[in-house]
């Protein structure tokens, strides 16, 4: 670099994945070097570039979504740019997310930075048949805006030539108008000697990011925060989101096709689902017409099922003589693999609603819903994902929880994830509930999915107020549009859930009940081992009503859950090949109340190994195992000891 040459300092910044260090890499070629950031390990990246007679000093920052949170990649950029603050800004956005990505470029405006804004992947954009006014959308931000491609160097001279003829002019400040109540709390801050973007910012973080230099300023700060919290439900954050993509959704309007295209039924739809009333009771109607589709329309082909394997049990019978092996092979493998592969239909149902939800964008509309309840309770707007992924298999969803920053958030996460009732409790929700509660079994399955939820937001309340948090967090999520789910990918998704559900019969419960059918075969003369086991540990359950084969059951559920139901196939001594009359010997063994107590005990009652050893490596801790391990034991039992008490007074 020549010291006779000008020379300027170009900062990139971003949201993660928008192609910020591809457009580097175009930028400065092999000439830039790696180096960590002062004080903190977060690694930053410098390169330069010679262009037209000037020096160029390319600084590639975090990737972020906000200059508010308090994680270490944002403080970083943060105290960058309020510190050292560089000739010029060069912010990359995603053309495929420009709601969420412009979060950050109006934080950046409003603090009077001097911003180049980079639209990339524009291509992307285009196969899917939208636009986006690059003119128009210059003029909305009053900011110079132009096209990139990550993958492609042909826009690079225009980009340098956009950036040498704006290093050296005068920003405005972008002033976006808030709800008044908020912006009487900005007034004060400003009174104080705040800037206004540095009020904002006090507001929207709570105190984080901003310095106050006085017991007054502190006074006056703390003053207006108490005044907003007694006057709204929403926190200040909250409403610095709402006026920021308000500013936002109007600037889109008029140059993006993709909004421009919105429907009057998306407006429509968006109106129910989002509404402060409407929204929760319609996302409680849907769960439950869910899950009674899921038990009504599920019953029909598991019959089918259920005829095929008695037949199967039957020919096997009538074709091998008597023998250990006949035994096994009918009363061990057909009973209790074809006892579970009857649940299949059921178990692609429930996956196939949860899909629909999901690729129609309905299920980001309830995450976004949920986030205001969630944050009362120590949990955070992310965790919504993670929980209801829990549905499916508790192991995916408890690693999907990496995206929560916030530890504590993350930590209670994982822990109450397990109260969320995974696919493998599925089959005994559904014997049971067919065999107890007949007329009524979609509404008590979807009862078990609920009484999951609120168990899981309880025990995320009492968490919250014992583990100490560390930071916070703003929740940041882009809406997709309304659409129709593709028939391939729901095919998709259905048959690769459908596919992992058999992985498993064919697995564990093949497994699982050879040894129970081995332990209830032996010895041949006297009691079987697996009955004295049962025998040996009833007085345990004989409050809630258990026999010797529930308990049984329930004790081979700590290796699966999906065991549970081939233990109750293989135990009760009826035509094992016969799901009826399965259903006909518990239903003389168990009242109705037990049935019931014992739905809650498997809802509640600790994970399967698989998911104790995800919590042990989430976590790095067998303590928090070891948590999570009583925490279910201590609930189910009581739990279901309090149902069975309360259902044997009504029943």
């Amino acid at each position: 670099m020549s010291e006779s040459r000008p020379s300027y300092t170009i900062a990139l910044i971003g949201n993660p994945n928008c192609g910020k260090t591809s457009l580097f890499n175009q930028l400065t070629g092999a000439r830039q070097r790696t180096g960590n950031m002062a004080g903190v390990t977060v690694t930053s990246r410098q390169g330069q570039r010679e262009w037209e007679g000037v020096d160029f000093n390319f600084v590639d920052l975090p990737g972020i979504y906000s200059l508010a949170n308090s994680r270490v990649e944002e403080t970083v950029a943060r105290d960058y740019l309020n510190e050292t603050p560089p000739d010029l800004i060069l912010n990359v956005v995603d053309a495929n997310n420009l709601a969420r990505n412009f979060a950050l470029t109006t934080q950046l405006m409003e603090q009077g930075l001097p911003v180049v804004i980079a639209l990339n992947m524009l291509d992307e954009l285009e196969k899917q048949g939208h636009t986006v006014d690059l003119d128009e959308l210059s003029r909305g931000l009053a900011k110079p805006v132009i096209g990139s491609d990550g993958r492609s160097n042909s826009h690079i001279p225009a980009l340098l030539n956009l950036l040498l003829a704006n290093v050296d002019r005068q920003s405005e400040v972008l002033e976006i108008t808030y709800e008044p109540h908020l912006e009487e709390a900005v007034v004060s801050l400003e009174a104080i000697g705040l800037e206004r973007w540095q009020a904002l910012r006090w507001l929207e973080s709570a105190g984080e990011g901003v310095t106050l230099h006085n017991h007054e300023q502190a006074r006056i700060s703390n003053q207006a925060l108490k005044l907003l919290a007694s006057r709204h439900d929403e926190s200040p954050a909250e409403m610095v989101a709402e006026g920021r993509y308000g500013y936002i959704h109007g600037l889109l309007h008029k140059s993006s096709s993709e909004h421009q295209d919105q429907s009057a039924a998306d407006h429509w739809l968006d109106r129910i689902a989002l509404n402060r009333w409407l929204g929760m009771p319609v996302f409680v109607m849907l769960l439950w017409l869910m899950f009674e589709a899921t038990f009504t329309l599920g019953s029909y082909p598991a019959d089918w099922i259920d005829t095929a394997v008695s037949w199967v049990g039957g020919q096997v019978g009538e074709w091998m003589p008597e023998s250990l092996l006949k035994d096994l092979l009918v009363e061990g493998l057909i009973a209790g693999v074809g006892g579970v592969l009857v649940f299949l239909p059921n178990v692609v149902l429930l996956f196939f609603f949860i899909a629909l939800l999901e690729q129609s964008g309905y299920m980001a509309r309830a995450a976004f819903l949920m986030d205001n309840l969630m944050s009362k309770i120590g949990l955070h707007g992310k965790a919504f994902v993670p929980l209801v992924m829990g549905f499916g298999c508790n192991v995916p969803a408890i690693m999907s929880a990496r995206t929560i920053e916030e530890p504590r958030a993350r930590l209670i996460t994982i822990l109450i994830n397990p109260f969320m009732s995974c696919s493998a409790r599925l089959p005994v929700y559904v014997l049971l509930a067919g065999i107890f509660f007949a007329e009524s079994a979609g509404t008590v399955l979807f009862a078990m999915y609920m009484l999951g939820i609120i168990v899981a937001f309880s025990v995320a309340a009492i968490l919250a107020r014992t583990i100490p948090a560390q930071h916070d967090e703003t929740f940041i999520m882009e809406l997709p549009p309304w659409r129709f789910p593709s028939s391939r990918s729901m095919l998709l998704h259905v048959w690769d859930k459908a596919g992992d559900f058999l992985h498993k019969i064919g697995g564990v419960i093949l497994v699982g009940s050879i040894l129970i059918w081995l332990l209830q075969s032996f010895p041949r003369q006297g009691v079987p081992w697996l009955e004295q086991l049962g025998h040996f540990v009833a007085p345990v359950f004989s409050p809630m009503g258990f026999g010797w084969q529930e308990t049984v059951a329930l004790l081979s559920g700590f290796i699966a859950k999906e065991v549970i139901a081939a233990s109750l196939v293989v135990v009760y001594h009826t035509d094992m090949n016969d799901m009826a009359g399965l259903q006909s010997a518990m239903g003389e063994n168990l009242a109705p109340a037990s049935g019931l107590a014992l739905m809650v005990f498997t809802l509640l009652y600790m994970p399967c190994l698989a998911t104790i050893a995800t919590i042990r490596r989430e976590t790095g801790s067998w303590r928090w195992a070891g948590t999570s391990i009583m925490m279910g034991l201590i609930l189910a039992w009581f739990g279901s000891w309090l149902v069975y008490n309360l259902a044997s007074i009504w029943m």
